[in-house]
């Protein structure tokens, strides 16, 4: 009974496992898809399509925030993408930039 019952926690951990990975899998990044990204857009509309942010940032000044991912564009080179939100919490800007020219093209 007792190799019975270790036999279901151990299928059950394995089964909860599988699904937070799903569960937190993030969207993929791309050229693409950060392209779907519209002025007028929510946090949340942001969040549904390409998921958290790997960093935020506030500008008090202008009563607005960024928030930046990182990812390869179509090239193969390191970029970030950032999309500001305004003080309504929609996106008002969004832009993509590389981290540099080259020195890491091909080493995805």
């Amino acid at each position: 009974m007792r190799s019975f019952l270790a036999s279901i926690a151990a299928a059950l951990a394995l089964a909860g496992c599988a699904n937070g990975l799903m569960l937190n899998a993030a969207p993929a990044r791309s050229d693409d898809t950060f392209m779907q990204i519209q002025p007028g857009m929510t946090r949340d509309d942001v969040r549904r399509l390409i998921g958290a942010p790997d960093e935020t940032m506030a500008f008090p000044l202008s009563n607005t925030d960024s928030w930046g991912y990182q990812y390869y564009d179509t090239w193969g080179y390191l970029a970030v993408f950032s999309v500001t939100f305004g003080p309504d919490g929609r996106a008002v800007s969004r832009f993509s930039r590389r981290v540099n020219q080259g020195n890491d093209h091909g080493s995805r």
